[in-house]
């Protein structure tokens, strides 16, 4: 047997393409930078609502107190009372989950101005997820 009549190795022609498992492992590498990258952004947007909802908390608590100064220490009835006379804006009167904000006056915990929470991700009162005014 000659050189010339031994059977080379068949070479891949270079315009043939990809072949279906080369496809699914880019698909698969891709499927995984983007499922960890989805994470990390759901995580942050997660931990941006919360400190949205510590800021929306400190607005009403400082507008209850505002409105205790101009009214001789009366509490106000409710976060109502506060948007009707204007102390506080309405973006602010619920929590960024579009759930109302728990209202206290005076509060048991804070007996010069008032209690406020937001029962937080979960939308369920009394969890250890909830965001309160006193712990703040």
């Amino acid at each position: 047997m000659t050189k010339e009549t031994k059977k080379q190795p068949r070479r891949r022609d270079s315009s043939a393409g990809f072949t279906l498992l080369e496809i699914m492992i880019v698909l698969a590498i891709i499927a995984l930078i983007a499922g960890g990258v989805g994470t990390a952004v759901f995580r942050s947007f997660n931990n941006a609502k919360r400190q949205a909802a510590k800021l929306r908390l400190k607005s009403v608590r400082d507008a209850t107190a505002q409105f205790m100064i101009d009214n001789n220490s009366s509490c106000p009835k409710g976060i109502e009372d506060l948007l009707a006379q204007k102390y506080l804006d309405k973006n602010n009167a619920k929590d960024p989950w579009d759930k109302p904000f728990f209202f206290r006056c005076p509060g048991t915990n804070d007996p010069d101005s008032a209690d406020v929470s937001s029962s937080g991700p979960d939308k369920q009162e009394g969890t250890p997820d909830d965001i309160k005014s006193w712990e703040l």
